[in-house]
C-alpha cells in the first residue's frame, strides 16, 4: 500500500539558495534578515498585476518555494514574516507536511489553496530486497532484470557513486553532457543551454558537497556516461534533482536502471528515512517506480497587514490563471494525441 510521507526539502537549504540565487534570472532573493528570524533567503518574483504580490520562482535550481530557515519557526515568527512581507505570497509545489508550510498556514490571516496534488516519494527505512519484492510483481522484476542484461550485452556496465570528499566535477560534467545530448538540448531547455543556470548548479552542488549533502550516481557503458542523477540530502531525507540519460540507449531504459541503483543506494545509507522524487504529478517514469506519495499544495497566504480585498483579487487571479492553463494543456494534449505526464 502507498504511504503518504511528510517532507523537509533540501532545496530550501540556505547554503544551496545562497549559492544558486545569483544565477536565477527574474528572482528577488528576498533576505529575511534579523527582523524576521528564523526566516532567511527565499526565491520570489515580484508582481504588480492585479495588485502587488510575491510569487515563488520555481525553477530547475529552485524547485522548492519555501524560505530557508535556521530552525523550525513558531506561529508567531511566521506571522511576523508575513507581516514584514506585507503582501500576498503565492507558493507553488509546497510540501504540505513540511513544518515551515504548517507554520505559514497557521500564521496566515488569509489562506487560499489553489490546488492539492501528490508526487512520487519512497520510504527507505526497510531493505531494498523487501521493497523490490513488494513493489513489483514477478513480471515487472523480470523485465527490469532483462533490461540490465540486454544493456550489459552492449558493453561493460559501471556505476559511479559520489563518495564523501571525492571530486564532484566528473559527475557534473557527465550530467550536463548527457542532459544536453537529448531533447532538452534540442529544445534549448537543458541546464547547460543556459550558462547562468549551469554556473548556479555547479555552485549549489559544490556548496552542498562541502557538507556531504550531495549524492550523485552516474551509469556508464564501457566507461562512457549514459545516465546521471543527483540528490540533495538533509534531515534524514533525500530529494532528487534532475536526471539525464543518453537517448541512443532508450530501448534499455538507462534512466529507469539508474533510478533503481539510486534507490538501492538510498536504502543502504544509514540515516535516510525517505526520499522525495521532486517530480510533477503523474510523472510517467518515477511514479511507476516509487509508489509512496508526498502531498503538495499550491497556495496563497498573507498576513494581517494585507487587506482582504487585496488578497482576494490576487488569489482569484491566480486561480483563474491556473484554470485557463489547465484547459489549454488538455486541449493541446487532445489535438496532439499525447498523454498527460
Amino acid at each position: 500500500m502507498p504511504v503518504m510521507l511528510s517532507a523537509a526539502s533540501a532545496f530550501s537549504n540556505a547554503d544551496w539558495l545562497c549559492a544558486v540565487l545569483a544565477h536565477v534570472p527574474g528572482v528577488d532573493p528576498h533576505q529575511g534578515g534579523e527582523t524576521v528570524e528564523p526566516f532567511g533567503l527565499f526565491p520570489v518574483a515580484r508582481a504588480r498585476f492585479p495588485l502587488a504580490h510575491a510569487v515563488s520562482r520555481n525553477t530547475a535550481l529552485t524547485p522548492c518555494p519555501l524560505p530557508a530557515v535556521s530552525r523550525t519557526p513558531t506561529c508567531a515568527e511566521a506571522r511576523n514574516f508575513l507581516e514584514t512581507l506585507a503582501m500576498p505570497l503565492v507558493l507553488r509545489g509546497v510540501p504540505e507536511g513540511h513544518p515551515v508550510t504548517a507554520a505559514l498556514l497557521d500564521a496566515a490571516t488569509h489562506v487560499k489553496v489553489l490546488a492539492r496534488w501528490e508526487r512520487a516519494a519512497i520510504d527507505v527505512t526497510g531493505s531494498f530486497d523487501t521493497w523490490l519484492m513488494e513493489n513489483f510483481d514477478h513480471k515487472r522484476r523480470k523485465e527490469l532484470k532483462r533490461l540490465k542484461t540486454r544493456l550489459s550485452e552492449q558493453g561493460v556496465i559501471g556505476l559511479d557513486e559520489l563518495r564523501p570528499g571525492a571530486a564532484l566535477e566528473p559527475h557534473m560534467e557527465a550530467f550536463l553532457a548527457i542532459e544536453s545530448s537529448g531533447w532538452k538540448g534540442r529544445r534549448g531547455t537543458a541546464i547547460s543551454s543556459d550558462p547562468a543556470a549551469a554556473k548556479g548548479l555547479s555552485a549549489g552542488l559544490a556548496a552542498m558537497h562541502l557538507k556531504d549533502r550531495v549524492r550523485f550516481w552516474t551509469l556508464r557503458l564501457d566507461g562512457k556516461p549514459i545516465a546521471s542523477l543527483f540528490a540533495l540530502v538533509e534531515g534524514g531525507q533525500a530529494v532528487l534533482g534532475k536526471i539525464g540519460y543518453d537517448e541512443t540507449h532508450w530501448k534499455y531504459s538507462p534512466g529507469v536502471l539508474l533510478v533503481m541503483e539510486a534507490t538501492r543506494s538510498l536504502f543502504a545509507e544509514p540515516g535516510i528515512q525517505q526520499a522525495d522524487g521532486n517530480a510533477i504529478p503523474g510523472h510517467p517514469m518515477i511514479d511507476r517506480i516509487w509508489r509512496d506519495r508526498l502531498a503538495c499544495i499550491n497556495v496563497v497566504v498573507a498576513g494581517p497587514t494585507t487587506r482582504s480585498a487585496h488578497f482576494q483579487s490576487v488569489a482569484h487571479f491566480h486561480g483563474a490563471k491556473d484554470a485557463v492553463r489547465g484547459t489549454a494543456k488538455k486541449f493541446y494534449l487532445q489535438i496532439s494525441g499525447r498523454k498527460a505526464s
